[in-house]
């Protein structure tokens, strides 16, 4: 992917942050399904409560305990990742197949780590690493590896789904300019046997680094739009220095 492609999908994810929120009520087309998991794994909302506290459920499209909502990103909007990592962290693997996080692209990626472990035992993650920006996140270890970037995949369909964690409760946050996304993967291919489509199969942190002091809402919507159009602006100075 060149650097001028990838930086319109960084502005496709700012317009989504900024303009889609408020709009996840309802199911779209940019949304992937996400069937319920597999007898004795755990949900999505589970594995926020696990990891975060309270007890999450489900608001429209995104996850809520009350105090941390995690707003779900269109699936056209995350097929990169347009900010730099500071950390990422494994917050529970639900399937049988090894797990891995890596960047780049199939074929030709580094990786980030390893998990060790299984359901909430699992281990693996990093501190801040500097990446290409924007990249691809890969799932690897047993099976297909498979990209952020759908069109990559062995099967042509979206093997992932994220989330923007934001502290409702905040009203403005002057000093931590992170952003924490949530990654929930899939890790078999359409059409082979035990595919179930749960979106539980490996759960990452990543935390990244945002180009701005993130106001946080009276409601969500003024603080993640204000984030958006600073991030735009950012990034735009940032592409045009790596495109020059």
């Amino acid at each position: 992917m060149s650097k001028r492609s990838g930086f319109k999908k960084f502005l496709g994810l700012a317009a989504a942050i900024g303009l889609g929120v408020l709009s996840a009520g309802k199911a779209q087309a940019g949304f992937t399904a996400i069937n319920g998991p597999h007898v004795g794994e755990q949900s999505q909302a589970q594995i926020l409560s696990h990891n975060y506290g309270g007890t999450f459920s489900a608001s429209g499209l995104n996850l809520t305990n009350g105090s941390l909502t995690a707003y779900r990103i269109d699936d056209n909007d995350d097929q990169v990742l347009p900010f730099d990592i500071l950390s990422t962290k494994t917050l529970g693997v639900f399937a049988s197949l090894k797990q891995g996080l890596a960047y780049g692209e199939i074929g030709n990626s580094t990786q980030l780590f390893n998990v060790t472990g299984k359901g909430y035992s699992a281990v693996g993650g990093t501190g801040a690493v500097d990446v290409p920006n924007p990249t691809q996140l890969i799932r690897t270890g047993g099976g297909y590896q498979f990209s952020s970037l759908e069109s990559a995949n062995v099967d042509g369909k979206d093997h992932l789904v994220t989330y923007l964690l934001v502290d409702d409760s905040v009203k403005s946050n002057k000093k931590d300019s992170t952003l924490t996304f949530v990654l929930f993967w899939e890790d078999l291919a359409k059409g082979q046997k035990n595919a179930d489509w749960d979106f539980n199969d490996l759960a990452v942190e990543v935390k990244a680094a945002s180009p701005v002091v993130v106001p946080l809402p009276a409601a969500a919507w003024s603080g993640i739009a204000t984030l958006a159009g600073s991030a735009v602006m950012a990034g735009y100075r940032k592409a045009r220095r790596q495109m020059a």
